[in-house]
């Protein structure tokens, strides 16, 4: 009987030091490095310090030109403005340094995360929007919006300045629901298409930014023009009805939902047909459209939303060819 009781305590220990081995091994696999093989034993859960990790080993990588650094799903799928890559390609052959304005979004219930920065690219400031998707502690998604001066008339990189507000936590008072932070921002684009802002729910202070120039309440955008719309806020913008030559706003895709910040992060394109050669606003003044042929802009932008409404928008605006689709 003494025999048996310290076989079975050694076979115990035994059993308890292999566990305790593997959860050590577990545990010293990096932050953002899965396991070579599926480990059972490995928590594959991504929190927001997870997801933006990821991130900032993707910049780090970029800058060394080095995609081999990163943990890569087998399958994993990468775009540059649309445009379906090899990793390595594109703005990886390009980037040399890194800035410090930078926003954070994070959904780790979808598992996705999604930067807005800017960096240098051979010297020029240019502004990078960037998605990643991460499943079992692999990238499987890199989508990415560059915007260089060259391709957009606002791009003002070197302007964009911090702005807290994107990285305050909203009280959880004032929080939504997923679904209601998405119809909020959906509104948004809906009011432009059909010139109607009444059911958007815009703070009395909303801005918006795009490509790093601010486009809202600005009078020195107008250059003087005491009838510019660039002095309007988010709201009034609308409500002129200045948006008509907008034809519609395309693929919209709520990629985002970091209901923590109050931020949603959306994909989609402005396409223009042309065919609107004249129009009149809500005070009646007529505009002429000085674009001759059809173009689609795309689009990355990011809401801020607190108690319901729409506080901050921040925007990339790149001139594309009409009708272009995503690569998603």
């Amino acid at each position: 009987m003494r025999r048996r009781l310290l076989i079975g305590a050694a076979i115990t220990a035994c059993l308890c030091g292999l566990f305790l081995a593997r959860s050590s091994k577990a545990q010293a696999v990096s932050a953002t490095q899965a396991p070579s093989d599926y480990d059972p034993n490995f928590n594959y859960d991504c929190d927001r310090a997870c997801l933006n990790a990821f991130v900032d080993q993707y910049l780090a990588a970029l800058v060394a030109h080095d995609p081999s650094r990163l943990p890569l799903a087998r399958d994993v799928r990468f775009t540059e403005n649309g445009q379906e890559l090899e990793l390595g390609d594109g703005l990886w052959g390009t980037a040399s340094g890194l800035g410090t304005y930078k926003i954070y979004a994070d959904d780790p219930q979808a598992g996705q995360v999604v930067f807005m920065g800017v960096l240098q690219e051979n010297g020029s400031p240019i502004i990078l929007c960037l998605r990643l998707k991460v499943e079992l502690r692999r990238i499987t998604e890199i989508e990415t919006v560059v915007t260089r001066k060259e391709a957009s008339g606002l791009a003002r990189p070197e302007a964009l300045v911090e702005k807290p507000i994107f990285s305050e936590t909203v009280p959880p008072a004032e929080r939504r629901s997923r679904q209601n932070m998405v119809a909020i921002a959906n509104s948004y684009f809906s009011a432009i298409e059909r010139g109607h802002a009444s059911y958007v729910p815009f703070d009395k202070d909303c801005n918006r930014v795009e490509d790093g120039t601010q486009t809202t309440n600005n009078p020195a955008l107008g250059r003087g023009d005491p009838n510019s719309t660039f002095q309007l806020g988010c709201e009034a913008q609308i409500k002129l009805r200045a948006f008509q030559p907008d034809t519609r706003i395309r693929d919209r895709r709520f990629a985002v939902v970091d209901e923590e910040r109050g931020l949603v992060f959306v994909f989609g394109f402005f396409d223009h047909d042309a065919r609107l050669r004249s129009f009149t606003l809500a005070d009646g003044r007529v505009e002429k459209q000085t674009r001759t042929a059809p173009w689609t802009w795309e689009i990355a932008e990011l809401f801020k939303i607190q108690d319901g409404k729409i506080m901050r928008v921040e925007a990339l605006v790149n001139a594309a060819p009409y009708g272009m689709k995503a690569g998603w």
